[in-house]
């Protein structure tokens, strides 16, 4: 990208009387002028008042219909830039300092010009933050309406991401480095009354997954809060009560074990009895045994689990540790959470997910157990 000096440039190739315009344009009401004593009028005279704005406005429209003719004031000339040019508009930057940004980056050939069109055009006040890229021989009109509709990011959040994973897909689909965001996931001083349980130290498992826009200004902290806005939104019609009451359950425990049903079941439509098979074995003082859980204490996902990483000391370890993890493991979609309040009523204890991977075999017999998973391993 070529800068170009504009003091320079002003006024090479523009009248100086286009920034005279300009000013009577911004003028909200017309100048009278001293006409003396009063006299006793012989004869009505004419306004001079009249004639002065028609050639105003002859004037305005004649600098209009030039430049869009030419069309080279707001989309460049000979000095124009050669390739696409990054323009950051910031919050309380006037039209002026707007148009004097894209001026000196090239993006257009006169700022004068440029601000006359847009307050003409009525834009001058519907400019708003953010960070624009234009390409070469783009109009002025083009300009204006990029910088008066803004620029939003769409953020796609899958089910089942951990808050490190999360802040890697917010990173890939905004400016937010992964950095910041896991930095404000990592605190819980939101103000949403789910997050004032005591065991609860970040937000993993409340960054709700879905499809979202954002404003391209929007910081790490508004992207937080924005996902866990949503989680109560998807949330706030279900019956967490009932079941805390029935399971003897917080709604922080329901939210781990909708996270474990997210990583577990195969479908949909397993979610629910995948819960029933949580909640047996926690009757039955049996350990839960989810790898998910094992990849989540190493920290990155493995093809297989070794017997060493069955060891690993941590809270998140289920073969080891009774009951229910530290907290949840991912986010869940709002199916899981379902199923989480909502669980199947079966017997079983055991499941192995079928070659092909897209069912598992339910069982509450330990042998039967044994046998699908080595049918299993067999196929693989």
């Amino acid at each position: 990208m070529r800068r170009r000096d504009k003091g320079r440039r002003r006024g090479r190739r523009y009248p100086e009387e286009v920034d005279a315009r300009l000013e009577a344009v911004r003028s909200s009401s017309p100048r009278r002028r001293d006409r003396g004593p009063k006299r006793r009028p012989r004869r009505r005279r004419k306004s001079p008042v009249l004639p002065l704005l028609l050639a105003v406005i002859l004037l305005i429209g004649v600098l209009y219909g030039a430049y869009r003719l030419v069309g080279a004031a707001l989309g460049g000339g000979e000095e124009a830039a050669e390739q696409p040019v990054t323009v950051v508009v910031e919050q309380g930057d006037t039209l002026g300092s707007v148009a004097e940004k894209l001026d000196e980056a090239g993006v257009i050939s006169s700022s004068s010009i440029f601000e006359l069109e847009a307050r003409v055009g009525g834009s001058a006040t519907d400019i708003k933050p953010g960070e624009y890229q234009f390409e070469p021989g783009q109009s002025g009109e083009e300009i204006l309406e990029a910088l008066s509709s803004g620029l939003t990011y769409d953020v796609a959040i899958p089910e089942g991401l951990t808050l490190e994973q999360t802040a890697q897909k917010v990173a890939e689909q905004t400016g937010v480095p992964a950095e910041e965001f896991e930095e404000a996931a990592g605190e819980t001083d939101y103000e949403y009354a789910f997050l004032d349980d005591p065991a609860i130290e970040t937000t993993e498992g409340f960054l709700f997954p879905k499809k979202y826009e954002f404003q391209n200004d929007a910081g790490a902290e508004q992207i937080v809060d924005r996902l866990l806005q949503q989680y109560l939104i998807e949330t706030q019609s279900l019956d967490f009560a009932a079941t805390e009451e029935r399971l003897n359950l917080t709604e922080y425990e329901i939210l781990t074990t909708a996270s474990l049903i997210e990583k577990e079941a195969a479908s949909p439509e397993e979610q629910p009895i995948i819960a029933s098979v949580i909640y047996n074995r926690i009757r039955a003082r049996m350990p839960l045994q989810i790898d998910a859980t094992i990849h989540y204490a190493l920290g990155e996902p493995k093809e297989r689990l070794s017997l060493d990483d069955l060891e690993v000391d941590s809270p998140y370890n289920t073969y080891k540790n009774l009951g229910l993890p530290r907290g949840p493991i991912a986010s869940p979609s709002r199916g899981a959470i379902q199923a989480a309040l909502e669980p199947s009523e079966t017997e079983y204890l055991y499941y192995v997910l079928k070659p092909g991977g897209g069912e598992h075999f339910f069982t509450d017999d330990y042998n039967e157990f044994l046998q699908a998973k080595a049918e299993a391993e067999e196929e693989r």
